[in-house]
């Protein structure tokens, strides 16, 4: 298979990581949840060697930015890439989902008034500024900045949750609506059962778009994928 080099930052990146030890990882941001690399992990500007045979950009499904630098520094060293994009997550009967296409959006659709649980971190908040409503927003450590909207506040959690979990929570906080990026994964799953079992609607922010070429959407396609090369 020749050297690979891996754009982390999804549960995908790190299932490839423990199949393929000799890889190297690079990590567009500090990870929200710390853990211990199978493999040697580089930070900062993103730089593969040339030589490197393989380029696999597998991001948090919506960082579009770091998807875009992994599949221009591939072919820059003349590597093959491939992209591995979990699927979207789809509704299922019962829910009550809404597809926003950018998260200023959802003041579109969200009356005033509302109180929604939002996990679009803090770079998302600001553009949610037109909405008015009272924002619950997750968040997984604390920090000094202060809530950027009118309404609202953080709440410090880190999961996994349970379904029975976040429903307690769903009540308690009298939520009216989620507000999440289509991210896929089972990551998110709990928060939209939960939804869904308590009638709670969903409003679903788009991916953006990646760069065209090879795409798989798990870790075993994309291993078969590298099998064939």
């Amino acid at each position: 298979m020749g050297s690979v080099f891996i754009i982390g930052g999804s549960s995908e990146a790190w299932d490839l990581a423990r199949t393929m030890p000799e890889a190297v990882v690079w990590l567009p941001e500090v990870e929200r949840v710390p853990r211990e690399w199978p493999c040697p992990v580089v930070t900062g500007a993103l730089r593969p060697q040339n030589g490197c045979d393989m380029v696999i950009v597998a991001p948090h499904p919506c960082d579009q930015r770091a998807a875009r630098l992994g599949h221009r520094a591939g072919h820059q060293i003349g590597a093959r890439v491939l992209q591995v994009r979990r699927p979207v997550w789809s509704a299922q009967r019962g829910d009550r989902w809404v597809a926003l296409s950018k998260e200023a959006d959802a003041a579109q659709v969200i009356k005033p008034g509302a109180r929604v649980l939002t996990t679009l971190g803090r770079g998302g908040l600001p553009n949610l500024r037109t909405l008015n409503a009272f924002v619950i927003a997750r968040r997984l450590r604390p920090d000094s900045g202060a809530f950027p909207l009118k309404y609202g506040r953080f709440i410090d959690a880190r999961g996994p949750f349970e379904v029975a979990q976040e429903m307690r929570f769903l009540r308690k906080e009298r939520i009216d609506w989620l507000l999440l990026r289509n991210a896929g994964g089972p990551g998110g799953a709990p928060k939209l059962e939960a939804a869904r079992r308590l009638g709670v609607r969903v409003a679903l922010v788009a991916r953006e778009p990646w760069p065209g070429g090879p795409c798989v959407g798990t870790v075993g396609e994309a291993m078969e994928w590298l099998e064939r090369k």
